[in-house]
């Protein structure tokens, strides 16, 4: 049976998409999305719906929802925004009529009354109608593909097609469990499982999954393949650690797609050999995976960043408010911060995350004095490149101040080098692909921001922002309203993205939500300025494209006055 809708058509017993016979690359949750559109069209489609059927019994974000319908919208080209409409605050439609085919040419009328004079196409009086034929039809098939997709993968090594970045395999390092009788400290475990993708991360060969893609999978049973279709990795890795007294053992493997263990290892350190324990952890992966580990990676891995565990114990216990700020944990880890370095003054990477406290503080509008807290960034990421040229963070950070300063060139340079030292790095990568938005070159920003969110689906308030606005200026504007109504959901005080969802509600017509967002922006900040918002654009087109936008949301007045 398949399903046809203007000149695509959707082979449920292949699980593929075709357009004019050839067919269009999906990945299975992102066709499973496709599928429920299309069995629902002309019908709002709520995203607890789509959660519901393509995603049970799983705590899922709404970040990977709307990467699957990014994915979606991207892959049916021109057509993707124009069949799937995004309803503001409740849902999605699938605007297209559809039609039932029969895989081998058999109308699903049985070549009645209803079908076409060819017998092939029978053209559904309402999309209902093709929700109960379909449901009716295939629910029986439905069983049998899953049950043969669970056989499989428990009989071959890579059983499902995974979305490997390039030509390099992503894995996902999920969280470290904690027994249940263990009094080991969550933020320990966490902290663990963190360094460990960080370390990883470092091997040029893989692609390694960000603490926030994985989180989701937190305290769950891991189902691998349930998992590996998810996050489209090739491998996983999972496990536990119990800290008893001053040794640490940690319970770790490797799997496939399929769940077949690939390495499995047990590890019993003294707790003052924890870093070695992670650099045995990381180097053994690599050398299960057989990929190629150059000497400057492994150096880098093999590297002690503190003598002191209770500096490392203050850092850990800093790193949740680095990762998902809010202004009064970023105070308490600035503290937590201090004590570090009290502890280690040479402990890099406590430096590059109290510069990453001050910057944070300027970017969400927290800083008192947001120059002086700005050049403290600036001074914590140099103190941590002196003692350690190859603390990822920093180079980072380095970056971001220097985009701030619209010194493009200084930026690239600092995000270059952060990149070579970690690929996986989503916060590097992410900051890259602002410089390449603010400099023009918006299709290459939009794929290395959309690659960031791959790794990392939590992209924080900036990034998400940057994407909104790449999507504003190539004129798909459900993309950037998406975008930037998510930013606002997650970050409250993400004023910036209101700007944005102005010029992209102003630019379709819809009068009410541009009326309520610029309301909404005067109220937060009254001294809002629409001429120096986008003055970081080197492209003179992409500003004019922005204020024209702002103009029709009545920003501008005068100009637009003078227009008319």
């Amino acid at each position: 049976m398949r399903l046809q809708f203007n000149d695509y058509v959707l082979d449920l017993d292949r699980g593929s998409l075709l357009l004019g016979g050839n067919e269009v690359a999906l990945r299975p949750k992102t066709f499973a999305v496709l599928r429920y559109f299309v069995e629902n069209s002309n019908r709002l489609v709520s995203k607890d719906d789509l959660f519901a059927a393509v995603w049970p019994n799983l705590a899922i974000t709404d970040d990977v929802l709307v990467q699957s319908i990014g994915e979606l919208r991207r892959a049916l080209g021109e057509d993707g925004t124009r069949l799937i409409k995004t309803i503001p605050r409740r849902g999605y439609r699938f605007e297209s009529e559809v039609s039932a085919v029969e895989s081998n040419g058999q109308s699903s009328a049985d070549a009645g009354p209803a079908s076409s004079a060819s017998g092939d196409i029978v053209q559904s009086p309402r999309p209902a109608f093709i929700r109960r034929a379909v449901v009716a039809a295939f629910l029986a098939l439905a069983v049998l593909l899953a049950v043969g997709a669970l056989w499989s993968g428990l009989g071959s090594r890579s059983p499902i097609k995974t979305g490997d970045i390039g030509a390099k395999p992503a894995i996902a390092v999920l969280p470290l469990v904690n027994p249940g009788d263990d009094a080991t400290p969550d933020y320990f475990a966490d902290g663990l499982t963190q360094d460990i993708i960080s370390a990883v991360g470092r091997f040029s060969s893989l692609t390694v999954m960000s603490w926030n893609a994985v989180l989701p999978y937190k305290g769950k049973p891991a189902n691998p393949v349930e998992i590996a279709r998810n996050l489209a990795v090739r491998y996983q890795v999972e496990g536990n650690v119990r800290q008893t007294g001053d040794r640490v053992r940690v319970n770790a493997q490797l799997v496939d797609t399929g769940g077949q263990v690939l390495w499995s290892a047990s590890f019993d350190e003294a707790l003052a050999d924890l870093f070695v324990l992670q650099d045995k952890i990381a180097t053994q992966i690599a050398g299960a995976l057989a990929i190629r580990v150059s000497q400057a990676e492994q150096r880098r891995v093999s590297a002690k960043p503190t003598g002191s565990l209770q500096a490392y114990d203050y850092v850990l216990r800093a790193r949740p408010a680095v990762l998902r700020p809010t202004r009064a944990n970023t105070v308490e880890a600035r503290e937590l911060l201090r004590r570090a370095i009290a502890l280690d003054p040479s402990y890099a990477a406590a430096y590059s995350a109290l510069g990453e406290t001050y910057y944070i503080a300027v970017t969400m509008g927290w800083a008192e004095q947001p120059v002086d807290f700005l050049n403290r960034a600036e001074e914590m990421a140099n103190k941590a490149l002196a003692l350690n040229d190859s603390d990822v963070r920093a180079h980072v950070l380095l970056g971001r101040i220097d985009i701030f300063h619209h010194r493009f060139e200084e930026a690239k340079a600092e995000l270059d080098r952060a990149i070579a030292i970690n690929p996986s790095d989503a916060n590097g990568l992410a900051g890259r692909g602002n410089i390449l938005m603010w400099s023009g070159q918006t299709d290459a920003a939009i794929e290395i921001l959309e690659l960031a969110q791959r790794i990392d689906p939590e992209l924080n308030p900036i990034d998400r922002f940057a994407l909104s606005l790449a999507y504003y200026l190539k004129g798909r504007y459900d993309a950037a309203i998406e975008q930037g109504e998510l930013n606002l959901r997650k970050t409250s005080g993400a004023n910036f993205s209101r700007i944005v969802l102005a010029a992209a509600y102003a630019e379709q017509n819809r009068t009410e939500d541009t009326a309520r967002v610029v309301t909404m922006i005067h109220r937060i900040d009254p001294a809002f300025d629409p001429k120096a918002f986008g003055t970081k654009f080197l492209n003179s087109v992409d500003l004019e494209h922005l204020r024209d936008g702002l103009r029709k949301a009545g920003f501008l007045a005068e100009e637009a006055g003078r227009g008319r």
